[in-house]
């Protein structure tokens, strides 16, 4: 008896196991500041089309690079359409659409004790700063392009020099703040708004003329294995459906 239910248990795991690897499988590269609507939306396309969606979470730059050099993958979410743009040229990325937006802020600890209001405080030495790294997320672009808007290249070094932290991507930041390492830093104000963030942070906007709206545009990959399925993401993605889940999350056009 003990055999025969050794036997059956075993049989019913192969046979999922099959089940499983009959699945397709796709592969999201998405920046963290996306990741929470980009898992929503991916659970409705799991199981609308009986497919299996990893995503892969990091810098807008260290994501291309990696789906680049593997060659595997689906979809690409970077942080600001300029990551599309740029790569255009290797012939990775194909016909794409604008699920929404991002736009920097700066932001501070909640309740704002030191009263900060200014791009100015990123030079005080009183003010402890977090800043991403230019070369890594795509935060770290934008501020770069912030500072060199408000001033100058001169302003841009002191700033960098004064930052007692350099993060690879928003999540450092963030984390930076709520741990009080930090009192500012610039970020991408959506994730200001999550549940996990929200207790601890709030956010000074910036004028759109230093920190425009950046279009987030969702990418297929030339080597997916995957076309129609990915292509039915990027289609619901960019449907009052999708639209919704983007604005809970803060990602609106």
């Amino acid at each position: 008896m003990f055999s025969k239910i050794i036997l059956s248990l075993l049989l019913t795991f192969i046979f999922s196991v099959n089940l499983y690897a009959k699945k397709p499988i796709l592969i999201l590269y998405t920046g963290i500041t996306m990741v929470k609507p980009m898992k929503e939306i991916a659970k409705i396309i799991e199981k609308k089309y009986d497919c299996i969606i990893k995503v892969s979470q990091g810098s807008s730059k260290d994501l291309y690079e990696s789906l680049k050099y593997s060659k595997k993958g689906d979809l690409y979410l970077p942080g600001s359409e300029s990551y599309r743009i740029n790569n255009l040229k290797d012939g990775h990325l194909l016909e794409a659409e604008e699920i929404g937006f991002n736009q920097a802020a700066l932001f501070v600890r909640k309740g704002n004790p030191l009263n900060i209001n200014s791009l100015d405080k990123f030079v005080d030495k009183n003010i402890k700063t977090i800043l991403c790294n230019p070369e890594a997320g795509s935060i770290g672009r934008e501020t770069k392009k912030i500072f060199l808007k408000y001033k100058d290249e001169s302003f841009l070094n002191k700033a960098y020099d004064n930052s007692i932290f350099i993060g690879t991507d928003s999540r450092n930041l963030n984390r930076a703040l709520i741990e009080e390492d930090v009192d500012l830093t610039i970020n991408w104000r959506a994730s200001a708004f999550w549940d996990e963030n929200s207790k601890y942070i709030d956010i000074v906007p910036l004028p759109e003329k230093l920190a425009p709206k950046k279009k987030l545009v969702i990418s297929l990959l030339s080597f997916s294995e995957n076309k129609d399925i990915a292509r039915a993401f990027i289609k619901f993605s960019s449907s009052k459906e999708g639209q919704k889940i983007m604005k809970k999350y803060g990602f609106v056009r």
